[in-house]
């Protein structure tokens, strides 16, 4: 979206360690940035806001909750020096596994939908991203769908 902000995929890490600050760029052709690019700030004294609607949410939930972010307030949680996170993160080395007897394994078919009782999953994501997320957005597509399925089944 205009305005969104993003980071050249080339930029590497969008905290900068060392306290530089990110080259945060200002999407003005949508169409020229993907979505994989995008990021989001977290508040903060040392962040740049987006300058569309997104940037006035955020400035009226601050302004709303009595915060102004400074490095001299004297509230503590005021003085963070804020970051970004990108909008999708994707896990690398994903690998699953069925959990559980070999019979689990042998009934399953490649050209059904199979539904399995446990499987275990590893993945990597960056620094700043939670498992916990990725597992419960793989778990909600899977529960819709098994939703979906009983729903069939319950109206025949």
């Amino acid at each position: 979206v205009k305005g969104d902000l993003y980071i050249r995929e080339n930029d590497g890490d969008i905290d900068a360690e060392d306290g530089t600050t990110v080259d945060v760029q200002v999407v003005t052709d949508p169409d020229s940035v993907s979505i994989s690019q995008i990021i989001l700030p977290l508040p903060g004294y040392n962040i740049q806001y987006p300058p569309n609607d997104v940037g006035e949410l955020y400035t009226k939930m601050l302004r709303d909750d009595g915060i102004e972010m400074s490095k001299n307030n004297k509230i503590p949680e005021s003085t963070a020096k804020g970051s970004y996170r990108k909008l999708f993160q994707r896990a690398t080395n994903l690998k699953w596994d069925i959990v559980g007897g070999k019979e689990n394994k042998d009934q399953l078919d490649s050209t059904a939908d199979q539904m399995v009782s446990a499987a275990r999953l590893t993945f990597e994501l960056e620094s700043g991203c939670y498992a916990t997320m990725m597992l419960r957005e793989l778990m909600l597509s899977t529960m819709s769908r098994g939703c979906k399925v009983n729903q069939k089944t319950m109206s025949t």
